[in-house]
């Protein structure tokens, strides 16, 4: 039996998984920050997170990971996404200097700081494919891939999957 684990599930949990979210909303099995949660050791063979780590601070992604780490069983996967920080700050600037930009400012602005319609829903940390490598090596994660393509194989899809203005890093990395 496999057994799968979404982390920040929100309002849209995806069919199939154990449901996790800091807020009780419909559908949410575990109502606990993502450092937190005590399924066992090995217990699961997949860990989802879509628009997740970004709302974490720094430190909270390093506790984050290492949980999700520790309940994988070897060979397990995360996935997950971010917006990828680089392009938004420059679409942001673009807009800023008077130049075109794929999106208006307010949705700029809600991709870099959060769209903050409820608690929890801020950014607080911003990420780079460079920095989430390292972040995910530390932790000792290995056979890191990326790509949206990995995502929609998979049937995990969300709209802004498959409009490539709206920037994020898809990253599926292996337990060792």
């Amino acid at each position: 039996m496999t057994l799968k684990l979404e982390i920040g599930c929100g309002h849209r949990p995806t069919p199939g998984y154990i449901h996790n979210d800091i807020n009780a909303f419909p559908e949410v099995d575990l109502v606990c920050s993502p450092w937190e949660i005590e399924l066992g050791d090995g217990a699961l063979d997949e860990v989802l997170a879509l628009g997740v780590i970004e709302h974490l601070t720094y430190e909270q992604v390093k506790m984050s990971l290492a949980n999700v780490y520790r309940m994988l069983r070897p060979g397990g996967g995360f996935y997950f996404d971010v917006p990828d920080l680089s392009v938004w700050c420059r679409y942001a600037a673009e807009f800023c200097e008077g130049r075109p930009a794929p999106f208006p400012i307010e949705h700029i602005l809600a991709t870099l700081y959060g769209w903050q319609r409820w608690p929890g829903d801020e950014h607080k940390s911003g990420w780079y494919k460079e920095k989430i490598v390292g972040a995910l090596e530390r932790t000792g994660f290995g056979s890191l891939r990326f790509g949206v393509e990995i995502f929609l194989e998979r049937g995990v899809e969300r709209n802004r999957m498959r409009n490539p203005a709206d920037a994020h890093i898809y990253c599926a990395a292996t337990k060792g």
